[in-house]
């Protein structure tokens, strides 16, 4: 079971392979092959499986914790979800997906995101399904 914080549902699907370090796009990509193998998801609230590996986390604690918080809050709002819910991969992922990508709040939501432009060109290009393999969402 992975522990994802709510806008992780968005920056998995959109993951092109970058990341803040090869470190990070390393434990990234491990992430993408477990949610693509049907791993199982629990909202999370702070610091989840993603952060342990972000150059932001300061010892368990966000140093982009005021952007990412709304971001959440936006994504659990918009989606109709809360902290703790569980489910499959795929289910979050489509509902993120339908409520966000496919609408004008994907600006809304992550336009502040230093990720932003390069999550908007695969929108562009219009590469949906992700990168996240087999598992269409």
């Amino acid at each position: 079971m992975l522990n994802l914080r709510p806008h992780h549902l968005l920056c998995i699907q959109k993951y092109t392979g970058h990341g803040y370090s090869e470190a990070f796009t390393r434990h990234m990509n491990n992430i993408v092959t477990k949610v693509s193998k049907g791993e199982s998801v629990v909202l999370h609230e702070g610091c989840d499986d993603v952060c342990s590996a972000c150059p932001n986390n300061n010892d368990g604690k966000c140093g982009s914790l005021d952007k990412v918080k709304t971001m959440d809050e936006s994504v659990l709002r918009i989606c109709g979800l809360s902290y703790n819910d569980m489910d499959d991969w795929n289910t979050f992922a489509k509902r993120a997906k339908n409520k966000i990508f496919e609408t004008d709040e994907f600006r809304n939501v992550c336009g502040s995101c230093q990720w932003f432009e390069l999550c908007e060109l695969t929108r562009l290009e219009n590469q949906m399904p992700t990168i996240v393999g087999k598992n269409k969402v």
